[in-house]
């Protein structure tokens, strides 16, 4: 068994995915890309794959990358967006594209789960004020709009599945099914973040 499959079953079993199948299902890739980690080949995945494994894991990129890139890691320069037609890249980026790379690095948990959180605080109202906390997160609202980053959908619309879009998080459904959001997902000038998770109406 290899190292990186050794570490990536360590990771399944943290977060209790019992299956590379569940695991495909869950993080909505191929197997042939875990094969491709499992191989030690994460330096030819898109950021944008191993952003939905990160996700799936219950981890974030940084350490993914850090548990299956550790030499490299440091070196690692990471696109402004990342899309889903972009690998991790070799060359250095651009002071201006690196500090802000670095910044989507650190706000990863709060795009994937702010949206949640605040519509969660306005519904629970005195038991949790919004008043107090959304104020806090203002500047981090104005800095993605200042970088032309979008939602994908609001929090529980109900819109017609697109799985290039959106990722289920249980169920099953068809393109064009209709599903509930419960994470908004995002773009950046019109290129693919994070997709909104969705689950089925039932």
């Amino acid at each position: 068994m290899s190292t990186e499959t050794q570490a990536l079953k360590a990771l399944m079993q943290a977060a209790n995915i019992p299956t590379y199948r569940a695991l495909s299902d869950k993080a909505g890739i191929s197997r042939w890309q875990l094969r491709q980690l499992r191989s030690g080949n994460i330096q030819n995945m898109r950021l944008s794959t191993l952003t939905q494994l990160a996700i799936a894991l219950g981890t974030s990129l940084p350490t993914l990358l850090q548990t299956f890139l550790p030499a490299a890691f440091p070196a690692v320069a990471f696109p402004a967006a990342a899309n889903s037609s972009a690998a991790i890249p070799s060359a250095a980026c651009s002071p201006a594209a690196q500090l802000q790379s670095d910044a989507l690095q650190t706000l990863e948990t709060w795009l994937v789960q702010w949206p949640t959180i605040a519509k969660r605080a306005q519904e629970k109202g005195d038991a949790l004020p919004a008043a107090k906390i959304l104020p806090f997160v203002r500047p981090v609202e104005i800095l993605m709009q200042d970088w032309d980053i979008a939602p994908i959908a609001t929090l529980d619309e109900q819109i017609p599945y697109d799985p290039q879009y959106h990722q289920l998080t249980k169920g099953m459904a068809s393109p064009g099914d209709l599903v509930q959001v419960t994470h908004t997902g995002q773009t950046q000038a019109g290129k693919l973040l994070h997709r909104a998770k969705v689950k089925p109406i039932v």
